[in-house]
């Protein structure tokens, strides 16, 4: 017999029983969409995650933070700087003030920055991509006002561009500044700061109004290549034995550890429906098996070999789970279009205009759901192969039973 007559007949035996073969083919579909968007997701924040830390942190920097009983000073700074292979070395300066603006008192956080520092914390290349409204200037004299302290909780704006406000510093004087600018919204905060929640001043104003002392909340060391940047935190952890030095491989190793655990907890809740898929086609293949015992003696008489019959269970599941892949494989390409990949999410610092520019476009795809979805051409093959697999070996159990028994037996069954 051709081979095109054994699939011919496994499809004349699944449309014969066209309830159960479109039950299995809608629980494949089912699965492959559930297991395709769990792993998605979980790929999806990984990579967002990654590519934020890599834009703020920056391939090239080490950051320096006190210890529980230390602290660092300008000094410090000036010693990291004779490391070798350390290119600059800025001081982290930062402290708590209540704020007055349009005769509204706020708390923020006070930023002593350069330039270079907040497109950092932003996550942008240059300093306009971070502003809302005003002039990306950072001077004396003016001051460049976070998104929560400008706007309040309900969206009222209360700091515009050009405006005078007052900050009443630890030590109780009161300084006044003028805003220079309004910041974009920023989604997540690094080294413990909320740019949010923050208003950025000069760095040698700062020094000198709210911090005579010289202490400092860190460093960020920037390092001339990438490849130089183990030697740069060794030298650090040596110099600095009592204090925290984190580069961007430390933390990915975490973040990635964290998202593959996350993953895969997410693949296992979603691969569960492709056990109760194996459950599915075993228990409809016992079924076929039992239901046409008698036509497989009839088949065997008229010379059918003893693998022929196994050989069309398993073909027939085999159809059915290809069936099933190619739609399943079909709509969940279908659902990740819509969705926004991760580049979509690229904006500086998951907040600022990119996300507003590109989030927009996003939203218009899916208005109520904003999730990164990420799967490569072999995420979607595994995921089109598995079921087939799956569905191939819970068929082998009801085959073979078929295949052993004894010819005189099935003509005989009633």
């Amino acid at each position: 017999m051709r081979v095109s007559d054994y699939f011919k007949l496994a499809w004349s035996a699944a449309w014969e029983r066209r309830g159960r073969t479109i039950g299995a083919i809608v629980g494949i579909i089912i699965a492959i969409v559930a297991l395709g968007l769990a792993i998605g997701m979980g790929q999806g924040y990984k990579v967002l995650t990654t590519s934020f830390f890599e834009r703020v942190f920056g391939t090239n920097t080490v950051f320096l933070f006190p210890g529980q009983n230390s602290q660092l000073t300008l000094t410090d700074v000036y010693e990291v700087m004779n490391i070798p292979h350390v290119t600059n070395a800025i001081p982290i300066l930062s402290t708590v003030a209540r704020v007055n603006i349009n005769g509204h008192e706020v708390t923020a956080t006070i930023i002593g920055a350069t330039e270079q520092e907040i497109m950092q914390l932003y996550g942008v290349t240059s300093l306009s991509n971070a502003i809302l409204a005003g002039a990306p200037v950072l001077s004396p004299g003016l001051a460049l006002v976070g998104y929560n302290i400008a706007f309040t909780s309900t969206g009222q704006q209360i700091a515009y561009p050009g405006q005078v406000m007052v900050i009443t510093t630890p030590g109780g004087s009161e300084i006044t500044y003028t805003v220079g600018a309004i910041m974009q919204q920023s989604g997540i905060g690094v080294i413990g700061l909320n740019p949010n929640n923050a208003i950025f001043i000069d760095e040698n104003t700062f020094l000198s109004q709210f911090d005579p002392s010289g202490t400092v909340d860190g460093i960020i060391v920037y390092v001339d290549s990438p490849n130089n940047i183990n030697y740069v935190t060794d030298e650090l952890k040596a110099m600095f034995p009592m204090d925290q030095v984190l580069n961007l491989s430390t933390l990915l190793s975490s973040i990635n550890q964290f998202f593959t655990v996350l993953e895969l907890f997410l693949a296992f809740i979603a691969g569960i429906s492709f056990v109760i898929i194996g459950i599915w086609m075993f228990d409809t293949m016992m079924l076929n098996v039992i239901q046409r015992t008698r036509e497989f003696g009839i088949m065997r008489a008229v010379g059918f070999s003893g693998r022929s019959i196994p050989l069309l269970l398993i073909i027939e599941a085999a159809i059915i789970a290809v069936i099933g892949s190619v739609i399943g494989t079909a709509l969940l390409m279908a659902i990740v279009s819509v969705f926004p990949s991760p580049s979509s999410f690229m904006g500086p610092a998951f907040g600022g205009p990119g996300r507003v520019a590109r989030g927009a476009a996003a939203a218009a795809a899916s208005p109520s759901i904003m999730l990164p979805i990420a799967l490569t051409p072999l995420d979607f093959a595994a995921i089109f192969i598995l079921p087939i697999v799956i569905n191939v070996i819970a068929a082998l159990v009801p085959a073979l039973r078929a295949m052993r028994i004894p010819p005189a037996q099935t003509l005989r069954y009633e």
